[in-house]
């Protein structure tokens, strides 16, 4: 006899198939994929998620949740500060190509909540950067964060251009966040 299945494993596993099945099929992925993705059958599906857009809806905030509680983890390890900003990038780019598929494309009137608590610890990141006296004190830390964050977005966007392996996209957003694309450093100028 198999042991009992935990309902909340099992939702997890079918938001992790559901995101397979998306990055995969793209936006047409339809139950029966999403099913298939996740290795379960169609009625355990139907039973955790009675429509789709419902289970999109829960992916999107599954997502945004392994967002927030990554890039916190990396952010919380502490350390120096050009590590903490590699960790917390290369956390970032992890859980995005998880997930990527879910964000929509286009301008937007402003942040969702959703991307702001993932923004928060960036934030906080680029305050501490100003605190210590290694980041720019002339932009807020809300922008420079802001900007950390859409750096990241552009290498889930273009992965071919940005860097294909994680350590590479990591490394080059990191370097151009903390160093610009100057040839000289600000002391130099």
């Amino acid at each position: 006899m198999s042991a009992p299945v935990d309902p909340a494993q099992q939702r997890r596993v079918i938001l992790r198939g559901t995101a397979a099945a998306l990055r995969e099929r793209g936006t047409g992925a339809g139950m029966a994929d999403i099913a298939r993705a996740a290795g379960v059958g169609r009625a355990t599906l139907y039973r955790h998620f009675a429509t789709r857009e419902a289970l999109l809806e829960e992916l999107s905030q599954f997502s945004a949740d392994e967002c927030v509680r990554a890039v916190r983890d990396a952010v919380r390890a502490g350390g120096e500060l050009r590590a903490t900003v590699l960790r917390a990038t290369r956390a970032l780019l992890a859980v995005g190509r998880e997930y990527w598929t879910l964000v929509s494309t286009g301008p937007a009137e402003g942040p969702s909540t959703r991307e702001l608590a993932v923004a928060g610890p960036l934030v906080e990141l680029a305050a501490r950067g100003q605190r210590e006296g290694a980041f720019r004190t002339d932009l807020t830390a809300e922008r420079l964060g802001a900007m950390h964050g859409v750096l990241i977005q552009g290498a889930l966007l273009y992965p071919q251009l940005i860097g294909a392996s994680l350590e590479e996209a990591a490394e080059s957003v990191t370097r151009l966040y903390l160093d610009g694309a100057a040839t000289v450093s600000a002391e130099q100028r």
